[in-house]
């Protein structure tokens, strides 16, 4: 039986904010391995901005490339219709009954977990593992975490203490499309060298 860490999200793209929290989720909650999981069509992002799921899916295949551990999953990307992540999870436990699973989230998603599909079959089937806020601390963190589990009246929900990225997909697809140069050269540090190389190669982003 393995630990399984779920790191969901559109990625597109993804950035070193991301992958340093699933380092994170995978040190301090001792897991197997840590799957990142692009998603399909989720219902609660502007479907105009979404790149295919054959791009965003080879970025990160170059994003974790190198990290043990580490690996891709097209699952979410194989389905039909919009993600939902409790869809999702019902499926991961149905087809993986040996794992034991952790979903890794931002403390914004917290925020509105109750409000998501089905909240209750994402925890019959995975913990929730959540990283604060930019301007957060941890001790924030843990109240809101704290809350969650008595809504929910359980132990659901754990804390990732981590220092977070300040940057987010969004910035770096507003640089490229708008050709802020400078900004660009401020963002781009927060890419990994092959996923930067990845989007010049593919002209992406430049017509949002």
């Amino acid at each position: 039986m393995a630990a399984i860490g779920i790191m969901g999200g559109t990625f597109n793209p993804i950035h070193i904010g991301h992958i340093k929290i699933a380092q994170a989720a995978y040190t301090q909650y001792n897991l197997d391995e840590v799957w990142f999981m692009p998603n399909h069509i989720p219902d609660y992002k502007p479907k105009d901005e979404l790149i295919s799921g054959k791009h965003r899916l080879a970025m990160v295949k170059l994003a974790v490339a190198d990290i043990p551990d580490f690996k891709v999953s097209d699952y979410e990307l194989e389905q039909s219709g919009n993600t939902y992540t409790a869809k999702t999870f019902q499926g991961l436990c149905d087809r993986y009954k040996e794992h034991n699973f952790y979903f890794i989230m931002g403390a914004d998603s917290l925020e509105y977990f109750d409000k998501w599909r089905n909240p209750e079959i994402i925890l019959q089937c995975a913990r929730i593992l959540v990283a604060p806020r930019d301007d957060d601390g941890i001790s924030i963190l843990e109240q809101q975490i704290k809350k969650s589990n008595n809504d929910f009246g359980g132990e659901y929900f754990y804390p990732i203490n981590c220092s977070l990225i300040p940057c987010s997909s969004h910035e770096i697809r507003n640089a490229i499309y708008n050709n802020e140069i400078l900004k660009f050269s401020e963002v781009k540090k927060f890419l990994p060298d092959s996923v930067y190389e990845y989007i010049i190669e593919h002209g992406l982003y430049n017509d949002m």
